[in-house]
């Protein structure tokens, strides 16, 4: 849609003032019916300026939320309408569909103990989006970032599934290994407990060290953008950096890292999505080189 600005300046004794036009996309809520999660997977939905009237298809990309949050999180706090707009009019990305999910605010967006959303995503959300939008349903228009939980859940699912996404948004992952802090929200979620306590056991078997193997050992590379704040109370610096480390092994020209001033907190998550949102959509655009 089109939402006309005023500009306004003094010139001498006259008052000037210049109507100015800016694009921006809609934002609206949505659900899909989860067999896997028992209940409604609630999203919000991006659509970028143009979309209504556009008979192509549209990359789209996921962005997972924290611990403790929702599928607002992104559009509310962390102003992710504002930054795909911006980035879209500047002409720095491609118009995008953005699809921003919760399956509760301590899914960790893996099918752990108590539930599985990551079988949510995978199997219900992502075929009922390329139903129900006009985005592409090719690997090369599919990526997904996420921050902390969203982190975690965005690492995972790039890992596991590299046939689907084209690239990965990584923002202060909580992947700790071998174990998380005790301050780590983690360690109080069913999705890792055994009879009411957290199991280390099961940590392990759902953290991204567990899958690295079958990534290693498959064709399909998905590049990363890692960052993290360098102030960060959960020490997740040293764990974007060793993630690094093992990413850029597998894969010595599809992945970067980023570690910058800021703690795990808004303004850093905020701040690091522009840079994500460009990286995978240049990435997607490129297509991925073979594995080496």
């Amino acid at each position: 849609m089109k939402s006309a600005t005023i500009a306004c300046r003094v010139t001498g004794v006259f008052l000037l003032c210049v109507s100015t036009a800016a694009t921006s996309g809609e934002l609206f809520a949505d659900s899909v019916k989860s067999t896997a999660l028992g209940r409604d997977l609630q999203f919000t939905v991006y659509l970028p300026d143009g979309y209504a009237d556009a008979k192509d298809k549209f990359p789209v990309v996921y962005l997972l939320h924290g611990a403790g949050d929702d599928e607002y999180q992104w559009p509310r706090q962390l102003g992710a309408v504002e930054t795909l707009d911006g980035l879209i009019r500047r002409g720095l990305m491609r118009p995008t569909v953005a699809i921003m999910p919760s399956a509760g605010p301590r899914s960790w967006w893996a099918d752990g103990a108590s539930e599985k959303a990551q079988t949510a995503l995978i199997a219900e959300l992502l075929p009922y989006v390329e139903r129900r939008f006009k985005v592409m349903t090719e690997r090369s228009g599919r990526s997904v970032g996420g921050l902390s939980m969203g982190g975690y859940g965005a690492l995972n699912l790039a890992l596991q599934y590299p046939e689907k996404f084209c690239a990965a948004g990584i923002i202060s992952p909580a992947i700790y290994d071998p174990l998380p802090p005790e301050t780590s929200a983690s360690r109080k979620t069913p999705q890792f407990m055994r009879d009411g306590q957290f199991d280390p056991d099961t940590w392990k078997a759902l953290n991204y060290p567990a899958h690295l193997e079958k990534y290693t050992q498959g064709s399909t590379r998905v590049p990363m953008w890692i960052v993290s704040g360098d102030h960060d109370f959960l020490g997740i610096a040293v764990m974007s950096a060793q993630l690094y480390w093992r990413i850029l092994k597998i894969q010595p020209k599809q992945a970067e890292l980023r570690i910058v001033d800021g703690d795990h907190e808004a303004m850093t998550f905020r701040d690091a999505l522009p840079d994500a949102l460009q990286y995978m959509d240049r990435q997607c655009l490129k297509g991925v080189e073979p594995a080496h």
